[in-house]
Protein backbone atom coordinates (compact mmCIF):
# COMPACT_ATOMS: atom_id res chain seq x y z
CA UNK A 1 0.00 0.00 0.00
CA UNK A 2 1.38 3.83 -1.09
CA UNK A 3 1.75 6.27 1.95
CA UNK A 4 -0.14 9.24 1.81
CA UNK A 5 1.83 12.20 0.13
CA UNK A 6 1.75 13.88 3.06
CA UNK A 7 3.27 11.44 4.93
CA UNK A 8 6.01 10.30 2.45
CA UNK A 9 9.50 10.80 3.99
CA UNK A 10 11.99 12.64 1.71
CA UNK A 11 15.09 10.92 0.49
CA UNK A 12 17.20 13.60 -0.75
CA UNK A 13 20.21 12.55 -3.51
CA UNK A 14 22.36 15.23 -2.33
CA UNK A 15 22.38 14.00 0.91
CA UNK A 16 23.06 10.51 0.23
CA UNK A 17 26.12 11.57 -2.29
CA UNK A 18 27.34 13.77 1.18
CA UNK A 19 26.64 10.18 2.73
CA UNK A 20 28.41 8.29 0.38
CA UNK A 21 31.38 10.48 0.07
CA UNK A 22 32.43 9.23 -3.72
CA UNK A 23 32.45 10.48 -6.86
CA UNK A 24 29.04 10.03 -8.35
CA UNK A 25 27.68 10.35 -11.68
CA UNK A 26 24.06 10.19 -10.24
CA UNK A 27 21.72 8.84 -7.51
CA UNK A 28 18.36 6.84 -8.30
CA UNK A 29 15.78 6.45 -5.85
CA UNK A 30 13.74 3.14 -6.00
CA UNK A 31 10.15 1.42 -4.72
CA UNK A 32 9.84 1.75 -1.35
CA UNK A 33 8.75 -1.08 1.01
CA UNK A 34 6.70 -0.66 3.99
CA UNK A 35 8.86 -2.03 7.50
CA UNK A 36 7.47 -2.65 11.28
CA UNK A 37 8.30 0.49 12.90
CA UNK A 38 8.32 2.15 16.50
CA UNK A 39 5.21 2.41 17.85
CA UNK A 40 5.21 6.23 18.25
CA UNK A 41 5.59 6.56 14.18
CA UNK A 42 3.02 6.58 11.58
CA UNK A 43 5.03 5.50 8.43
CA UNK A 44 8.51 3.10 8.38
CA UNK A 45 9.89 2.55 5.03
CA UNK A 46 12.54 0.32 3.42
CA UNK A 47 13.63 2.65 0.32
CA UNK A 48 15.59 1.17 -2.71
CA UNK A 49 18.58 3.20 -3.58
CA UNK A 50 20.96 2.71 -6.78
CA UNK A 51 24.03 5.01 -6.85
CA UNK A 52 26.27 5.15 -10.62
CA UNK A 53 29.94 6.41 -9.77
CA UNK A 54 30.94 7.71 -12.63
CA UNK A 55 33.12 4.88 -13.40
CA UNK A 56 29.79 2.97 -14.64
CA UNK A 57 29.83 0.49 -11.76
CA UNK A 58 26.65 0.78 -10.12
CA UNK A 59 26.25 0.11 -6.22
CA UNK A 60 22.39 -0.63 -4.86
CA UNK A 61 21.73 -0.45 -1.00
CA UNK A 62 19.00 0.58 1.39
CA UNK A 63 18.02 3.31 3.52
CA UNK A 64 15.54 3.50 6.15
CA UNK A 65 12.87 6.41 5.89
CA UNK A 66 10.66 6.94 8.88
CA UNK A 67 8.73 9.57 10.23
CA UNK A 68 9.87 10.45 13.76
CA UNK A 69 9.51 12.24 16.80
CA UNK A 70 11.47 15.20 17.60
CA UNK A 71 13.40 13.32 20.23
CA UNK A 72 14.42 10.84 18.10
CA UNK A 73 15.57 13.64 15.63
CA UNK A 74 17.54 15.04 18.24
CA UNK A 75 19.24 11.88 19.48
CA UNK A 76 20.36 10.48 15.87
CA UNK A 77 22.16 14.16 15.55
CA UNK A 78 23.80 13.84 19.30
CA UNK A 79 24.72 10.27 18.76
CA UNK A 80 26.33 10.95 15.71
CA UNK A 81 28.89 12.76 17.66
CA UNK A 82 30.21 10.11 20.18
CA UNK A 83 33.53 8.09 19.23
CA UNK A 84 33.69 4.32 18.53
CA UNK A 85 29.96 3.97 19.34
CA UNK A 86 29.96 1.23 16.80
CA UNK A 87 26.43 0.21 17.93
CA UNK A 88 24.51 2.89 17.00
CA UNK A 89 23.00 3.64 13.56
CA UNK A 90 24.11 6.40 11.45
CA UNK A 91 22.28 9.45 10.40
CA UNK A 92 21.92 9.97 6.57
CA UNK A 93 19.27 12.99 6.43
CA UNK A 94 16.61 14.83 9.01
CA UNK A 95 14.41 17.28 8.54
CA UNK A 96 10.63 18.68 9.24
CA UNK A 97 8.09 19.28 6.90
CA UNK A 98 4.60 19.71 7.21
CA UNK A 99 3.67 16.54 8.22
CA UNK A 100 6.15 16.78 11.08
CA UNK A 101 10.59 15.89 11.91
CA UNK A 102 11.64 12.75 9.75
CA UNK A 103 14.74 10.77 9.37
CA UNK A 104 17.01 8.72 7.09
CA UNK A 105 18.96 6.42 8.60
CA UNK A 106 21.05 2.53 6.39
CA UNK A 107 19.09 -0.05 6.45
CA UNK A 108 20.68 -2.85 8.84
CA UNK A 109 20.07 -6.06 7.38
CA UNK A 110 19.09 -8.97 9.70
CA UNK A 111 16.63 -9.48 13.06
CA UNK A 112 15.58 -8.07 16.23
CA UNK A 113 16.57 -10.12 19.17
CA UNK A 114 13.94 -11.83 20.99
CA UNK A 115 12.81 -9.22 23.55
CA UNK A 116 14.11 -10.66 26.42
CA UNK A 117 17.53 -11.64 25.27
CA UNK A 118 20.47 -10.84 26.77
CA UNK A 119 22.02 -7.39 24.69
CA UNK A 120 25.46 -7.79 23.10
CA UNK A 121 27.73 -6.39 24.84
CA UNK A 122 28.87 -3.43 22.46
CA UNK A 123 26.05 -2.27 22.53
CA UNK A 124 26.32 -1.39 26.33
CA UNK A 125 29.94 -0.17 25.57
CA UNK A 126 28.67 2.30 22.98
CA UNK A 127 26.21 3.42 25.55
CA UNK A 128 28.54 3.76 27.90
CA UNK A 129 30.54 6.55 25.71
CA UNK A 130 27.29 7.92 25.30
CA UNK A 131 26.10 8.38 28.96
CA UNK A 132 29.79 9.82 29.73
CA UNK A 133 29.91 12.24 27.24
CA UNK A 134 26.43 14.42 28.23
CA UNK A 135 27.01 13.34 31.73
CA UNK A 136 26.49 16.65 33.52
CA UNK A 137 25.75 18.48 30.03
CA UNK A 138 21.87 17.41 29.97
CA UNK A 139 20.54 21.03 30.65
CA UNK A 140 22.29 21.94 27.04
CA UNK A 141 20.47 19.81 25.21
CA UNK A 142 17.19 21.04 23.61
CA UNK A 143 13.94 21.25 25.49
CA UNK A 144 11.83 19.29 23.20
CA UNK A 145 14.06 16.09 24.65
CA UNK A 146 11.53 15.02 27.46
CA UNK A 147 13.22 14.33 31.20
CA UNK A 148 12.66 11.86 33.35
CA UNK A 149 11.27 13.60 36.11
CA UNK A 150 8.76 13.24 38.73
CA UNK A 151 6.21 13.47 36.29
CA UNK A 152 7.45 11.24 34.09
CA UNK A 153 7.70 8.65 36.85
CA UNK A 154 3.78 9.38 37.79
CA UNK A 155 3.03 8.82 34.35
CA UNK A 156 4.62 6.05 33.51
CA UNK A 157 3.71 4.13 36.70
CA UNK A 158 -0.10 5.39 36.90
CA UNK A 159 -0.97 6.21 33.39
CA UNK A 160 1.20 3.97 30.88
CA UNK A 161 2.25 0.49 32.94
CA UNK A 162 -1.47 0.63 34.89
CA UNK A 163 -3.30 1.09 31.28
CA UNK A 164 -1.54 -2.48 30.42
CA UNK A 165 -2.21 -4.34 32.98
CA UNK A 166 -5.63 -3.27 32.31
CA UNK A 167 -6.24 -4.15 28.86
CA UNK A 168 -4.40 -7.52 30.33
CA UNK A 169 -6.72 -8.09 32.77
CA UNK A 170 -9.98 -7.87 30.84
CA UNK A 171 -8.54 -10.25 28.29
CA UNK A 172 -7.01 -12.59 30.96
CA UNK A 173 -7.56 -11.72 34.53
CA UNK A 174 -4.93 -13.09 36.97
CA UNK A 175 -4.13 -12.39 40.35
CA UNK A 176 -0.65 -10.80 39.21
CA UNK A 177 -3.04 -7.93 37.51
CA UNK A 178 -4.09 -6.89 41.52
CA UNK A 179 -0.66 -7.40 42.52
CA UNK A 180 0.71 -5.23 39.77
CA UNK A 181 -1.89 -2.41 40.44
CA UNK A 182 -0.99 -2.26 44.09
CA UNK A 183 2.68 -1.92 43.72
CA UNK A 184 2.55 0.66 40.93
CA UNK A 185 0.08 2.80 42.95
CA UNK A 186 2.41 2.77 46.26
CA UNK A 187 5.20 3.50 43.90
CA UNK A 188 3.51 6.45 42.24
CA UNK A 189 3.89 7.87 45.85
CA UNK A 190 7.22 6.30 46.74
CA UNK A 191 9.88 8.34 48.01
CA UNK A 192 12.57 6.30 47.07
CA UNK A 193 11.44 6.21 43.39
CA UNK A 194 11.36 10.03 43.57
CA UNK A 195 14.76 10.26 45.74
CA UNK A 196 16.29 8.29 42.51
CA UNK A 197 16.22 10.99 40.39
CA UNK A 198 18.12 13.39 42.73
CA UNK A 199 20.99 11.56 43.66
CA UNK A 200 21.88 9.57 40.29
CA UNK A 201 23.41 10.85 37.33
CA UNK A 202 21.67 11.32 34.42
CA UNK A 203 22.96 11.90 30.51
CA UNK A 204 20.98 11.19 27.61
CA UNK A 205 19.62 7.88 27.09
CA UNK A 206 18.08 5.52 24.31
CA UNK A 207 15.58 5.32 26.44
CA UNK A 208 13.93 1.51 25.64
CA UNK A 209 16.84 -0.40 25.17
CA UNK A 210 15.85 -4.47 24.72
CA UNK A 211 15.83 -6.98 22.63
CA UNK A 212 13.44 -5.90 19.56
CA UNK A 213 15.12 -2.87 19.27
CA UNK A 214 18.60 -4.34 18.50
CA UNK A 215 19.46 -5.44 14.83
CA UNK A 216 21.84 -8.08 14.69
CA UNK A 217 22.76 -9.93 11.34
CA UNK A 218 23.21 -13.43 12.78
CA UNK A 219 22.52 -15.80 15.74
CA UNK A 220 25.99 -14.85 17.57
CA UNK A 221 24.60 -11.10 17.46
CA UNK A 222 27.62 -10.11 15.46
CA UNK A 223 27.32 -6.38 14.05
CA UNK A 224 24.53 -5.29 16.42
CA UNK A 225 22.89 -2.05 15.97
CA UNK A 226 20.67 -0.47 18.77
CA UNK A 227 17.83 1.20 16.45
CA UNK A 228 14.37 3.03 17.04
CA UNK A 229 15.82 5.90 19.25
CA UNK A 230 11.72 7.58 19.74
CA UNK A 231 12.01 7.05 23.41
CA UNK A 232 15.00 9.17 23.92
CA UNK A 233 15.05 11.38 26.73
CA UNK A 234 17.40 12.42 29.84
CA UNK A 235 16.94 10.43 32.85
CA UNK A 236 19.58 8.25 35.08
CA UNK A 237 21.90 6.39 33.09
CA UNK A 238 21.71 2.60 34.58
CA UNK A 239 17.67 3.21 32.74
CA UNK A 240 19.87 1.91 29.71
CA UNK A 241 21.33 -0.61 31.33
CA UNK A 242 19.24 -2.40 33.55
CA UNK A 243 16.30 -3.92 32.34
CA UNK A 244 18.59 -5.51 29.67
CA UNK A 245 21.79 -6.27 31.52
CA UNK A 246 21.91 -8.16 35.14
CA UNK A 247 24.29 -6.28 37.84
CA UNK A 248 26.64 -9.78 37.20
CA UNK A 249 26.31 -9.73 33.41
CA UNK A 250 28.79 -9.61 30.57
CA UNK A 251 26.82 -6.40 29.37
CA UNK A 252 27.31 -4.40 32.85
CA UNK A 253 30.73 -5.21 32.70
CA UNK A 254 31.12 -4.06 29.43
CA UNK A 255 29.37 -1.12 30.09
CA UNK A 256 31.64 -0.58 33.43
CA UNK A 257 35.21 -1.10 31.16
CA UNK A 258 34.23 1.49 28.23
CA UNK A 259 33.00 3.71 30.99
CA UNK A 260 36.56 3.69 32.34
CA UNK A 261 38.18 3.48 29.29
CA UNK A 262 36.79 7.11 28.34
CA UNK A 263 36.95 8.83 31.65
CA UNK A 264 39.94 7.51 32.55
CA UNK A 265 39.00 6.26 35.88
CA UNK A 266 36.09 3.36 37.31
CA UNK A 267 32.19 4.49 37.68
CA UNK A 268 31.64 5.43 41.44
CA UNK A 269 30.94 1.99 42.61
CA UNK A 270 28.17 3.56 44.87
CA UNK A 271 26.62 5.05 41.88
CA UNK A 272 26.53 2.01 39.83
CA UNK A 273 24.92 -0.48 42.38
CA UNK A 274 22.28 1.67 43.06
CA UNK A 275 21.79 3.35 39.97
CA UNK A 276 21.15 -0.26 38.57
CA UNK A 277 18.98 -1.18 41.44
CA UNK A 278 16.72 1.99 41.32
CA UNK A 279 16.91 1.58 37.25
CA UNK A 280 15.79 -2.22 37.73
CA UNK A 281 13.09 -1.00 39.90
CA UNK A 282 11.52 1.53 37.92
CA UNK A 283 11.40 -0.18 34.26
CA UNK A 284 10.64 -3.39 35.88
CA UNK A 285 7.65 -1.91 37.17
CA UNK A 286 6.82 0.86 34.15
CA UNK A 287 6.87 -2.39 31.64
CA UNK A 288 5.10 -5.22 33.53
CA UNK A 289 2.06 -3.78 32.21
CA UNK A 290 3.12 -4.08 28.61
CA UNK A 291 4.90 -7.66 29.15
CA UNK A 292 1.39 -9.28 30.78
CA UNK A 293 -0.30 -7.90 28.34
CA UNK A 294 2.01 -9.25 25.28
CA UNK A 295 3.39 -12.48 26.98
CA UNK A 296 1.46 -13.29 29.80
CA UNK A 297 1.18 -13.32 33.66
CA UNK A 298 4.23 -15.94 34.66
CA UNK A 299 6.73 -13.14 32.62
CA UNK A 300 4.73 -10.42 34.78
CA UNK A 301 5.46 -11.76 37.92
CA UNK A 302 8.58 -12.69 37.48
CA UNK A 303 9.77 -8.75 36.92
CA UNK A 304 7.65 -7.76 39.76
CA UNK A 305 9.75 -9.76 42.08
CA UNK A 306 12.58 -8.29 40.43
CA UNK A 307 10.94 -4.65 40.91
CA UNK A 308 10.53 -5.19 44.47
CA UNK A 309 14.00 -6.89 45.19
CA UNK A 310 15.76 -3.91 43.47
CA UNK A 311 13.87 -1.08 45.33
CA UNK A 312 14.21 -2.42 48.45
CA UNK A 313 18.00 -3.08 47.99
CA UNK A 314 18.03 0.79 46.47
CA UNK A 315 16.48 1.45 49.67
CA UNK A 316 19.50 -0.20 52.02
CA UNK A 317 22.05 1.90 50.18
CA UNK A 318 20.55 4.79 50.35
CA UNK A 319 20.01 4.75 53.93
CA UNK A 320 23.96 3.71 54.30
CA UNK A 321 24.65 6.61 52.35
CA UNK A 322 22.28 8.92 54.89
CA UNK A 323 23.46 6.65 57.59
CA UNK A 324 27.14 8.41 56.79
CA UNK A 325 26.07 11.66 56.38
CA UNK A 326 24.38 12.28 59.49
Amino acid sequence: MTAPPNLTVPVREVALARWLSTDLDAIAIGRRHPLAGGVDSPLVERVEVTAVRTTGERDRFEVVAKRASSAEVIALHEIATVPAADAFPELIDAGTDGSGPWVVTPFYPGSTLPWDAEVPEVVFASLARLHHRYLGRSSRLPVDLPRVDESFCRHALMDFASSWIHDARRKNPHPVHDRALDLLHRWSRDERIHVGLHVLPAALLHGDVYGHNVVVVDDEGTRPRLIDWGSARVGPIMLDVALSAEASSGGFSAYLRAWEEVAGCPLDPWQAEAGHAWATAFSNAMFVGAVAARFGPTHAEKMLDKAEAALERFGQLLAGVRSLGS
